[in-house]
């Protein structure tokens, strides 16, 4: 392969990793950005999947041969995106809809950028 090419993915790789990062970090300071209020498993969530993302996304940028779990962030992407919808709320507030829409939006962000992270590891 040229060097032109193998530039090429890595900056698609490095470019989908960086989004990924800083949708992680978003996840991770949104329950206290947009006041979740008591929707504390959200922010649980969004704080524990925040970080994984983070961590999985940093470790794909800096290191192309962790292959082995690249599906981690299309599933955590996937995760954010639909946890708005799937968790109970029970006595507690249900999340505002900019909670919503801002989990929804980071979700595809880490999803997307996870796939193609997991289409050019060949």
């Amino acid at each position: 392969m040229s060097t032109s090419t193998m530039s090429g993915k890595t900056a698609v790789s490095g470019g989908a990793a960086g989004l990924a990062v800083l949708a992680g970090l978003y996840l991770i300071a949104a329950p206290w950005l947009l006041r979740f209020g008591g929707a504390a498993e959200l922010a649980v969530s969004n704080t524990v999947a925040g970080l994984a993302i983070v961590v999985f996304a940093a470790m794909r940028a800096r290191d192309s041969g962790a292959l082995a779990l690249a599906w981690v962030l299309p599933v955590l992407g996937v995760w954010a995106a639909v946890s708005p919808f799937l968790l109970r709320y029970g006595d507690e507030t249900v999340p505002s809809a900019g909670a919503v829409t801002g989990n929804v939006i980071a979700g595809l962000v880490v999803a997307a950028g996870g796939a193609a992270l997991l289409l050019r590891r060949r």
